[in-house]
């Protein structure tokens, strides 16, 4: 049972009062929350199952940056929903589920000159490039390429449109997404895909980590699941 919010702003919840709390982070994206912040409609029917089947009261938390997802993961309470697979995590957290795969793109305004490869867009952008939370950071900071800090990707498409920024760098399912493919971008660069995985912190109690691990195996976990993305991602059949 979920309990749905009035207001932009307030949390999102799933689960019962009574049951052990969990807080989810979520990365703040169009493929993920509408600009409420509430989650799509098809990945609310994923969550919410998945509070009611492992008995948990699923919170809901935007992940503002690397440092916040990184340090909330330590707690015991806490899971991620798409969260990036990278080498320095890979013995943190418990990875419970592949959600999906996809590529990170780097956009710039349709009628931007730019024409080359990755290595020359990484030396153009230097410097020049809005960046949103957690893994676009990371990912910019081992290549030593300097950016902006965006809030998220929306206001990032919308910055490029207006030429506060010449290019921008988000999840490819976004560009798919009504509101941002209305906007006049091109994808100007892009890396190999990623992948992104329901995980859990280390320090979470085992009965609960079960509990969820299970759920996502069931066949109607995995049916909520291939909706999710059919409607976030359309034309991918497994990749948030």
């Amino acid at each position: 049972m979920a309990a749905a919010p009035s207001q932009a702003g307030e949390p999102v919840l799933y689960g019962e009062e009574t049951a052990p709390p969990v807080t989810l982070m979520i990365s703040n994206a169009p493929t993920t929350l509408d600009t409420y912040g509430h989650p799509q409609p098809a990945l609310g029917r994923w969550l919410a199952h998945i509070a009611d089947k492992a008995v948990v009261r699923l919170t809901l938390r935007p992940v503002t940056s690397k440092a916040d997802l990184d340090t909330s993961m330590r707690n015991a309470d806490t899971c991620a929903l798409g969260c990036a697979r990278l080498p320095a995590r890979e013995n943190a957290v418990r990875w419970l589920m592949e959600v999906k795969r996809d590529r990170m793109v780097f956009v710039g305004r349709q009628d931007d000159t730019f024409a080359g490869n990755l290595s020359n867009f990484l030396r153009l952008a230097n410097g020049k490039i809005g960046a949103p939370s957690d893994v676009y950071r990371t990912v910019l900071d081992n290549r030593s390429i300097r950016y902006i800090a965006v809030d998220d990707q929306r206001q990032l498409a919308h910055m490029v449109v207006d030429g506060k920024l010449r290019f921008g760098m988000m999840i490819g399912g976004s560009m798919n997404t009504p509101e941002i493919k209305a906007l006049p971008l091109r994808i100007v660069a892009e890396l190999p895909e990623l992948g992104f995985w329901f995980a859990c912190s280390q320090a979470m109690p085992q009965p609960v980590v079960t509990r969820i691990a299970e759920t996502l195996k069931t066949p109607a976990s995995q049916q909520l699941h291939r909706e999710a993305l059919s409607h976030l991602l359309p034309g991918m059949a497994a990749s948030l």
